[in-house]
């Protein structure tokens, strides 16, 4: 794998967006972003194991990581942390574009990071064809629910049955209304997919996610 570089993103009101961009060893012109939680890393699992099954599969992959834990950020309103979310995806999209001649993109987002693939998921769906990874998603958010409706492409959810933001109402309706969507629900799993007391369970509930996402992709990137 080669190593990864770093993008030169500059979001709208002049700010520089950290981020990691893995150019994949055999291309097959699909580019993914993928946006983090609040606190849970691209370097922690269920991330860290989706750029893997991502990049195994020929997807250049750029890691975006919008500064959701600084003062800044955390001391505005919720509407002005979505303009902030809003303008570093558009502005990581753009450039991540700009790498090669895509034929497909793939939005992945953790927890907060599937409000930002609910931002972005209209500007990509326009640009070309795009399918999305939830990972914990925040069914709270009407954005992230009007977001799951809407999408074109084929879905993939992975949501833990006892974390406190899964709302399994909703996973339903999506799953009624959004024929190319899936999901897969770890029973007992929390909101980092984790099975508390329980390492066999947390380590069998990680594999058999990822193995949905592997799944999930083998059919999508086509």
């Amino acid at each position: 794998m080669k190593s990864p570089t770093q993008l030169s993103i500059v979001s709208a009101n002049g700010r520089s967006l950290s981020n990691l961009f893995f150019s994949a060893d055999h291309a097959n012109d699909w580019l993914a972003l993928a946006l983090p939680g609040l606190g849970y890393t691209a370097d922690m699992p269920l991330l860290y194991y989706t750029k893997m099954l991502l990049s195994n599969r020929g997807v250049d992959v750029l890691q975006l990581m919008p500064a959701t834990m600084s003062a800044e950020y955390l001391a505005l309103d919720a509407e002005s942390r979505k303009g902030w979310l809003r303008s570093d995806v558009l502005a990581g999209l753009e450039v991540g574009l700009k790498q090669r001649p895509y034929r497909g993109l793939v939005l992945v987002g953790k927890s907060i990071g599937s409000i930002s693939v609910a931002l972005a998921l209209p500007t990509a769906q326009s640009r070309l064809p795009t399918c999305a990874v939830w990972l914990t998603p925040l069914f709270r958010e009407p954005i992230v629910m009007d977001a799951a409706f809407s999408c074109k492409g084929p879905s993939c959810f992975l949501c833990g049955g006892a974390d406190s933001t899964y709302q399994q109402e909703k996973m339903d309706s999506i799953l009624k209304l959004n024929t190319k969507a899936i999901a897969w629900i770890a029973a007992g799993a929390d909101h980092s997919l984790e099975i508390a007391g329980d390492e066999d369970a947390t380590f069998q509930a990680l594999k058999e996610g990822m193995q949905t996402v592997g799944r999930f992709l083998d059919d999508a990137l086509v």
